[in-house]
């Protein structure tokens, strides 16, 4: 039981250092510039919210502490709480480490995907291989729902200002989006586009894009062309 008493303290020590050394890390750059005013102005904002991180940072430590002092009076209640209170912290503090770099993560992944395509929009575009479908996002109803409508009714060609109509639903196109992939797209291990297509959306209104802040809630169209081709002479 020794040998883990000590075990465990070793762990405190090492988790309090390395905790200590992170927080110095962080603050260095802004004391560097500035001295504590530059590093008061950076935390001051969020003072409540870095007070906690820097607690839950620390709280491993103090748990390992109190195991082991537990371990070393055999006291279950002890050694069971701190355990526990063990186990949360060092899952806040993961999570804590984790959620941000998965964040950076994808943003870095969203602006490799930008780098792979161009995009702009034209006057007028060809459909090839019947490959365009209206899509309609109602929200009327009481559970709101995004859908295809159809395909039948779409030309082969479209020009700004046309007027397409699809199982009674008409829109008329004033903005048509073209994208080129430059090179494959993936995202979360799921292909967006490869390298040579060129697709299109079509729209009366930016604000109709399948993409659109979700919280506008209105009925929008948009027609989707999986493959199109940009007629020459017709871009803007």
């Amino acid at each position: 039981m020794s040998r883990l008493v000590r075990a465990v303290r070793v762990l405190a020590w090492m988790w309090l250092v390395a905790a200590c050394s992170l927080i110095l890390i962080a603050s260095a750059p802004p004391w560097y510039r500035g001295g504590f005013t530059a590093l008061w102005e950076l935390v001051s904002p969020h003072l409540v919210l870095n007070c906690l991180l820097v607690g839950l940072t620390l709280a491993p430590a103090l748990f390992l502490g109190t195991l082991a002092r537990g371990l070393h009076e055999k006291h279950r209640g002890k050694i069971l709480g701190s355990a526990v209170a063990l186990f949360v912290s060092v899952t806040a503090v993961t999570l804590i480490i984790l959620v941000p770099i998965r964040l950076a993560k994808n943003e870095t992944e969203q602006a490799q995907q930008t780098r792979k395509a161009r995009e702009y929009e034209a006057q007028s575009i060809r459909v090839k291989d019947q490959s365009a479908t209206l899509y309609q996002y109602n929200a009327d109803s009481i559970r709101p729902s995004v859908g295809p409508v159809g395909a039948v009714g779409i030309p082969e060609s479209i020009r700004i200002g046309d007027a397409i109509t699809v199982n009674g639903h008409t829109l008329r196109a004033q903005h048509i989006l073209v994208k080129e992939i430059l090179s494959d797209i993936t995202y979360d291990g799921h292909a967006l586009g490869k390298a040579g297509e060129t697709q299109c959306i079509i729209v009366e209104s930016l604000k109709n894009l399948p993409d659109a802040d979700q919280g506008d809630q209105h009925d929008r169209l948009w027609i989707v062309v999986e493959k199109c081709a940009p007629i020459p002479g017709a871009t803007q």
